[in-house]
């Protein structure tokens, strides 16, 4: 008799073996945190459609293509900071995965990957829709399970629950990431009642046999639970940290494009302040745009080394690395010209070194939070050399500002991507969330809203193919931000070029689909202006046609007539519009046209001012 502690299973959960397999997956899964999943139409993956559909506690989405799917549930993924589940049928529908799964490798987001399959004896003899599928993501994923066949025993449940449970860990620690599971499935897979003595048939007797393996453990606890606590620094690098930190002149914290959790954000802050060390935070980072960011984070980086500050005042001798390589060209530009003696180290809890130059002289896998925390409550040796060094960046700054805000207040008139940015800092509200494409958007977004320091949540691929699925990722994060409980109202702002746009336009869709909330910014300057920067520039036509790819279709004409493109001619506009449809429900697209060789020929203006400003009342050396 089974307990009556347990949840009574539903009528179609005896329906076959597939019907069961599924629903003991899809339990045991929401058990371990999943609450969402995204489901793109097949056959050969019904029996996880119906499961999925049936549970009440998962949001199930439905997304026809699966690529747009893909990205979409990792925009989501990122948004809930938790895996989401990703279905699709047999065949080539499981390589459309594979961009975002590359994606969610590189940048750490978990995903749960759930490809249906045929069995074993329907490969390799010609059968239609099938084709190997194993191992298919290769190294990108942090473990890979080809399910056994479904079959109603007692140890085939344990199993399904516990392999459920691996995938929700595993895709979280040591290292979030893309899991995948590959799941066979045979006829029928509808959930349709079988007769007594058939193959798939689920017999009543089951629920006597094995009560727990069917029903899941009491009170909604999982199969089984990993306990992979945040690994604290020994009290032994802890010391040799500080004593390091302690002979530093001119100590520098890097922090990449990983955003760090609220705590070690925090502890991070308040461990720059302690040892008075400069911190240069990339606008990914999640340190840039925070009311509570300190007085010892650099936010005009990128005028700072333009300016030849370091040639001037002297190089790091102690670099702190956080997060993943730098993207910027002047930060990547610095690390090139470091001196060997610079003491550089990486923190973080993972082991993947973000070190494309191979300078590390040490990586400190750790929780960083305890590891700032620790280190805060070291006494530092007092240092009038750190503290004369972290005011040369405070002053610096203080220069860098002004001389921005002065040459951008100067450009005026022409709509342009540079004055844009500069705008979005001042129109954004407090709790928005920001999707911005990679290439230039993510740079003029680090170069010209540096002065800005509202509360903002920022999101950005890894760009391992720069515009790929970018619209799709925002639908994703403008549909997680919804059900995120601290800011549920607030909108979501996606800026994107026209390149990157066109990539991704049938995504668009997805808003009206699902009852999305997102404005769309383009900037449409007629082609991709980070190939402005390329030696291919000076090739004419060739450049024109295959780089820069000018002279498209309008954007207007290739919308489908559901949709509203509002065209931006001037300043004031912006002004008005944009706060307006931040605030009105569904997609807005909103389109700024630009010029894009005046676009970088101001971006270049604009910050050579900025750093000739401070090179003319730079204080002297020390």
């Amino acid at each position: 008799m089974a307990d009556a502690n347990h949840r009574q299973p539903e009528l179609p959960l005896a329906a076959n073996v597939n019907t069961l397999w599924s629903h003991l997956l899809v339990d045991e899964l929401q058990r371990c945190g999943l609450s969402a999943v995204v489901i793109c139409p097949g056959s050969r993956s019904a029996p996880l459609a119906f499961a999925f559909h049936a549970h009440p506690a998962i949001t199930d989405y439905s997304i026809i293509d699966e690529r747009s799917a893909a990205f979409f549930a990792l925009g989501l993924a990122r948004a809930q900071g938790k895996p989401v589940a990703l279905v699709c049928t047999s065949g080539t529908a499981t390589a459309n995965f594979m961009p975002a799964v590359c994606e969610a490798d590189a940048a750490s987001v978990p995903l749960l990957v759930l490809t249906a399959d045929r069995l074993p004896d329907d490969h390799d003899c010609g059968t239609q829709q099938v084709m190997n599928q194993m191992h298919l993501y290769g190294e990108r994923v942090r473990w890979f399970h080809h399910l056994a066949q479904p079959e109603a025993s007692v140890e085939k449940l344990a199993y399904v629950r516990a392999l459920a449970c691996r995938a929700m860990q595993l895709a979280q620690a040591p290292e979030p990431g893309p899991v995948h599971l590959n799941l066979p499935f045979r006829k029928p897979l509808e959930p349709v009642q079988l007769p007594p003595g058939t193959t798939d048939h689920v017999p009543a007797a089951l629920l006597q046999q094995a009560p727990e393996a069917l029903l899941g453990r009491q009170h909604g606890r999982p199969w089984n639970v990993l306990e992979l606590a945040a690994r604290p620094a020994s009290a032994a690098t802890v010391e040799r940290f500080c004593e390091l930190l302690d002979h530093a002149n001119r100590p520098l914290i890097l922090a990449g494009a990983d955003a760090l959790p609220a705590s070690a954000r925090e502890t991070l802050r308040d461990f720059a302040a302690q040892w008075q060390i400069p911190l240069l935070a990339e606008p990914t980072s999640g340190l840039r745009h925070w009311s509570a960011r300190g007085g010892e984070l650099v936010a005009t980086a990128d005028a700072i080394i333009e300016s030849g500050f370091y040639q001037q005042h002297g190089w790091p001798d102690v670099l702190i690395r956080l997060g993943r390589a730098p993207l910027l060209w002047t930060t990547q530009a610095m690390l090139r010209q470091l001196p060997a003696q610079c003491h550089q180290l990486q923190i973080g809890t993972g082991l993947r070194r973000a070190d494309p130059l191979h300078q590390l002289a040490e990586q400190i896998v750790c929780d960083p939070a305890t590891l700032f925390a620790s280190a805060s409550a070291h006494r530092p040796a007092q240092s009038s050399a750190r503290q004369h060094w972290l005011e040369l960046h405070q002053t610096t700054q203080q220069q860098a500002a002004a001389a921005l805000q002065s040459a951008l207040q100067e450009a005026g008139g022409e709509l342009s991507a540079p004055g844009l940015w500069h705008e979005l800092g001042c129109l954004l509200p407090a709790a928005a969330g920001l999707v911005v494409s990679s290439s230039m958007a993510v740079r003029n977004l680090d170069s010209f809203m540096c002065l800005h320091t509202e509360d903002l949540q920022v999101y950005f691929n890894a760009g391992l193919n720069g515009i790929d699925g970018i619209v799709s990722t925002a639908m994703g994060v403008a549909a997680g931000r919804r059900t995120d409980a601290s800011s549920p109202t607030a909108p979501t702002l996606l800026v994107i070029g026209d390149v990157a746009l066109r990539h991704d336009l049938g995504a668009l869709l997805l808003a009206a689909e699902l009852g999305i909330d997102l404005t769309v910014l383009v900037i449409d300057n007629n082609g991709g202006e980070i190939f402005e920067y390329l030696p291919s520039a000076g090739y004419g036509a060739v450049h024109d046609k295959h780089f820069a790819t000018v002279d498209r279709t309008p954007l207007s004409a290739m919308l489908p007539r559901a949709l509203t493109l509002h065209t931006i001619s001037d300043w004031a506009q912006l002004r008005a519009l944009l706060p307006a449809c931040l605030h009105r429900p569904g997609l807005q697209l909103l389109q700024v046209p630009t010029r894009r060789r005046n676009d970088r020929r101001l971006r270049d203006q604009l910050r050579q001012q900025a750093a000739a400003a401070i090179s003319a009342t730079a204080p002297g050396s020390r």
